[in-house]
């Protein structure tokens, strides 16, 4: 099994949701497009002082997530990034998922409207994560089977696209129409030997190994911690406490039917933190007949 870098440059804020808002805000893209927005025109000039601000007293941040539950990591990725707006000073949230119709037909639906230092900007907003199947195959998909990279990367084009469409002039908020197109795509990939890297590959990259198999691991002193999907967003601080041995973890899996993503924890200064984090896969994935489909989707182009 190759060995991985460090799956992502250290954060210094503590708070776990704060820590997500910052990877959103502050992150590398998943991967590349024409249309990435830079860090700065969201963080703005004080936004580093915020976030830590934050971080001391989270109390708003986690009043706005607890009005708006949910279960799915990109409506809580949206959710994070929707209070940011709401609260920095130099944006304007003026839509969030602002439905594009024609007829009874959904042609698609804006992530974001806004108005960042008073220009308006169309923002689409994505967090993947992606395993690959095989090793030696390019071929990136979901946990799940549902989604793929080449899905995703064809979807992410046609809604950065949708301002332009013939009919966006009169579903858009004044002064949109021609508005500037920005795309926020975060996320990691998992890859089961050594990653091919490309000039728009994701920099934040895992491993991908079987149960019933050694998981990577470069520290004797390291421990393993179990990451729930709402939890992936940012690498993981943890207690002592909260942390496991590979084998206890291992037995906790046996049952679990699809990849369990788990972070390799070492100790510093500051605490336990995250390493590198891997997928563990259970012995009947991937599913021959979701796969066989979601390749067929890949191939046609289906949506």
């Amino acid at each position: 099994m190759a060995m991985f870098l460090p799956t992502s440059p250290e954060l210094p804020w503590r708070h776990s949701a704060v820590r997500d808002l910052a990877s959103l805000l502050t992150g590398a893209a998943a991967w590349r497009t024409p249309h990435d927005i830079p860090c700065d025109r969201l963080l703005g000039p004080d936004g580093l002082a915020r976030l830590a601000a934050l971080d001391g007293d989270p109390a708003a941040l986690m009043a706005w997530l607890a009005r708006h539950p949910v279960s799915r990591l990109g409506h809580y990725a949206e959710q994070l990034l929707a209070f940011w707006f709401s609260l920095a000073p130099h944006i304007e949230l003026v839509a969030h998922n602002l439905v594009l119709r024609d007829g009874n037909r959904t042609l698609g639906e804006f992530d974001f409207l806004l108005r960042i230092d008073g220009e308006p900007w169309h923002l689409e907003t994505c967090s993947k994560f992606y395993l690959q199947v095989e090793a030696g195959r390019d071929e990136l998909v979901g946990p799940s089977l549902r989604d793929a990279l080449p899905l995703k990367r064809a979807k992410l084009a046609r809604q950065l696209a949708l301002s332009r469409h013939a009919l966006a002039a009169a579903t858009l908020p004044a002064g949109f129409a021609g508005c500037r197109i920005g795309a926020l795509v975060r996320g990691c990939f998992f890859y089961r030997g050594a990653p091919a890297r490309t000039d728009d590959c994701a920099p934040w990259l895992g491993w991908v190994a079987p149960l019933d198999r050694p998981w990577p691991c470069q520290d004797g002193g390291s421990r393993w911690l179990w990451l729930p999907r709402l939890s992936w967003l940012s690498p993981a601080v943890a207690e002592a406490s909260a942390l496991s041995d590979e084998a206890t973890l291992r037995t906790g899996f046996v049952a679990a039917r699809a990849p369990q993503m788990v972070a390799e924890m070492r100790k510093s200064e500051a605490g336990w933190r995250e390493w590198r984090r891997g997928f563990v896969l259970p012995a009947d994935w991937p599913d021959g007949e979701l796969l066989a489909s979601l390749r067929e989707k890949i191939q046609t182009g289906a949506p």
